[in-house]
């Protein structure tokens, strides 16, 4: 702050004067920046590889993993009904980066939550949809997908689909 900054010079400049002995400076660091333990980063990628395994039908599954989960279980069913369902087989999350309170505000995702950055792959591995980006909650000390996350792709299947409106339960 201006204020230690300010005792420092000051101190400085009696040292360098004569003006007797002062302490040694003393240098402020920010505290460090949260992060995502090892744990919670393992239940992110586990929540977003559930969701995208569409290999494996279990919608019980993708709503366990889903922020609001019970709400989407009908548009779920019928996103792993879709032709397209069968193109994706998991996802690879490729970064993920806890949020300020602030930025989960501007991102419309409750807090605590995390920026996800993912590629969804086929069924052999390979990027489906590359450089994708979405948001992990953490609900009740659970690791989830957002709900927006969640709306958003539905509401893309939608459009491919040639549908309109929203998914139920966005």
């Amino acid at each position: 702050s201006s204020v230690v900054a300010g005792l420092v010079l000051a101190g400085t400049l009696l040292a360098a004067c004569g003006g007797g002995s002062s302490a040694p400076a003393t240098t402020t660091t920010k505290p460090a920046k949260p992060t995502l333990t090892r744990a919670e980063k393992t239940a992110v990628k586990t929540a977003f590889s559930t969701l995208f395994d569409f290999a494996d039908r279990s919608v019980d599954a993708k709503v366990a993993v889903v922020e609001d989960g019970p709400a989407l279980r009908a548009a779920l069913t019928q996103g792993l009904s879709s032709p397209l369902a069968s193109q994706a087989a998991g996802a690879k999350v490729t970064s993920t980066k806890l949020l300020s309170a602030s930025a989960c505000r501007a991102a419309a995702v409750s807090s605590p939550c995390a920026r996800v950055d993912y590629d969804i792959l086929d069924p052999q591995g390979a990027p489906l949809m590359s450089g994708s980006a979405g948001y992990a909650v953490k609900v009740k000390g659970e690791w989830l997908v957002a709900k927006p996350t969640v709306c958003g792709l539905l509401a893309q299947m939608y459009s491919t689909m040639g549908k309109t409106g929203t998914p139920e339960g966005c």
